[in-house]
């Protein structure tokens, strides 16, 4: 059995994503009709319907099939932020568990995973009362990831690889396979870096976002996990808690995966012991670096001399790195978001094919509805290219939708209404002849008649022209020479209202502003 943990974060959190995060949590912002975090539980739900366990022999038969039976969200967001949401996931996808774990602080990738260890490999019960399969692996997604992830193919190379160890092939376990793809030089330095095997996969090196080139793969955030990795959690958990004169006997904690049993080893301790014992631990700074480029000597102490672990210290596994072709990207900023709209639509376009074609168990969840037809049977309008409107928006037949545009829930498009590359979202509308290009139109914002409300194209895109280039991580916010808004996406935050005859070119405005002149370059706050 297979779980996911997807890192969500909390309030303090996708600052640089304000001021589309000040209404509603960054993990929950809808982009191509799903929340950002609907679609890695979409991609976990897409793995299998039926649980199965994973042969011990290592076959490769069937490793598509292996499901996730349960989803855990782990951020510290209060509970009532994600509780429509988790009521509204879990009946689009019955077949899954999905529970939220709220940490008691901001814990970091690493701490929170070690907070919830037992929660995270705990066996879930079958419908007869008795105890169900143990956890063999379990995935760990940050969620502000964006991608078609092939975590099928990450689970092919886990497993087959730690099959080798009965052939002697491999001295160590794999404790750990990191998604990872290829980017340029230049931007590699704004990312996770690997020096990886190449016929081994092995990650022999890692630095974390370093001042000089090291390499062109890069860590996508998303991880495939054995049990026995929190072993040496739990060392690094102990080496800091000594480094840091804690003085608390910490017990070693062993979590031997088996067919038929996890062994924890560790007294049980009261609540309020264990959340003070809690601590900020890095899955990429002090984990990734442990195991990188352990083949039973002493770990890489990486080049940049932030880690916190012992350099001189061992091992007791191995990291893999399943270096991918497939999109991704990171949602960092707002206009990451037009960006990750226009590539999850044109993967649910290809996965509405390739369902026409062959039919097979993996329904869309409910609330999804894509519309890519050039004119719509019902609403009448016209489309170009990959368009989602949801059922409740209401689009007058004269609108012209496309390519790449999301238009969410009670939205209202008026007549002559021409939309490109833009996010409209619950409950905006947009005046008569009006233009929206490659902006997002936040929660009930209006915009009025004849306005023309436009950004940048492509201003932080990925250069088509050089291979393997990826979106700019942050641009600079304002030019050095003027102290203008450089060219970004135009934002209207939530409850903006724009007059008729109004112009506004790449500008952010703040929640419940009323705009009756033009703008460009601009911050309204």
């Amino acid at each position: 059995m297979l779980k996911a943990v997807i890192l969500i974060g909390g309030p303090s959190k996708g600052t640089r994503f304000r001021p589309l995060s000040l209404d509603v949590p960054k993990p929950l912002f809808p982009v191509a009709g799903l929340p950002v975090v609907q679609h890695h539980i979409d991609a976990c739900y897409r793995l299998g319907q039926q649980r199965s366990s994973i042969p011990e022999d290592g076959s490769e038969s069937n490793v598509s099939k292996y499901c996730v039976a349960e989803v855990l969200l782990l951020g510290y967001y209060g509970d009532d932020e994600l509780a429509d949401f988790l009521l509204t996931a879990t009946q689009s996808y019955p077949s899954l568990r999905i529970r939220y774990l709220r940490e008691p602080d901001a814990l970091g990738t690493a701490g929170g995973l070690y907070h919830f260890r037992e929660t995270i490999l705990a066996p879930l019960g079958n419908t007869d009362g008795s105890e169900g399969e143990q956890v063999q692996a379990f995935f760990v997604m940050n969620g502000d990831v964006c991608a078609d992830f092939p975590l099928d193919e990450m689970l092919d190379m886990h497993f087959c690889n730690n099959s080798l160890q009965s052939q002697h092939q491999q001295k160590q376990p794999v404790l750990i396979t990191v998604m990872a793809t290829e980017t340029t030089r230049q931007q590699s330095v704004h990312y996770g870096c690997m020096v990886v095997d190449k016929e081994t996969n092995i990650i022999q090196h890692y630095v974390e976002k370093p001042s000089t080139f090291v390499s062109n793969t890069v860590n996508c955030g998303v991880y495939l996990c054995s049990p026995r990795l929190f072993d040496t959690i739990a060392e690094i958990h102990l080496e800091m808690s000594n480094s840091n004169g804690n003085g608390t006997q910490q017990h070693t904690i062993r979590y031997t995966s088996n067919k038929n049993n996890i062994n924890l080893q560790q007294q049980q301790k009261p609540t309020e012991e264990r959340v003070a014992a809690a601590m900020v631990m890095w899955m990429e700074q002090d984990v990734l670096r442990r195991l990188a480029g352990e083949s039973g000597s002493g770990c890489s102490s990486g080049g940049d001399g932030g880690s916190r672990i012992k350099k001189d210290a061992v091992c007791s596994g191995v990291a893999l790195a399943a270096t991918t072709r497939n999109w991704w990207s990171q949602l960092k900023t707002a206009g990451a978001a037009i960006y990750a709209n226009r590539h999850y639509l044109a993967l649910r376009q290809q996965r509405q094919r390739l369902l026409q074609r062959e039919p097979i168990d993996l329904p869309l969840p409910s609330p999804v509805k894509c519309r890519l037809a050039t004119a719509d049977p019902k609403g009448g309008y016209s489309t170009i290219g990959n368009v989602y409107v949801h059922p409740s928006a209401q689009v007058h037949p004269t609108a012209l939708l496309g390519p790449n545009v999301s238009v969410g829930e009670g939205a209202c498009i008026d007549q002559g209404v021409r939309i490109k590359e833009s996010i409209v979202l619950q409950d905006a509308v947009i005046g008569q002849h009006s233009l929206v290009m490659h902006s997002i139109i936040g929660r009930r914002a209006k915009v009025g008649a004849w306005c023309r409300v436009e950004g940048s194209a492509a201003c932080s895109d990925p250069n088509p022209n050089v291979a393997y280039a990826k979106m700019t991580p942050q641009l600079p916010l304002f030019n050095a020479l003027d102290g203008r808004l450089n060219p970004s996406i135009t934002i209207l935050g939530c409850g903006v209202n724009v007059e008729s005859e109004v112009v506004l070119l790449n500008s952010i405005v703040l929640p419940y502003k009323t705009l009756t002149r033009s703008y460009k370059n601009e911050i309204i706050l």
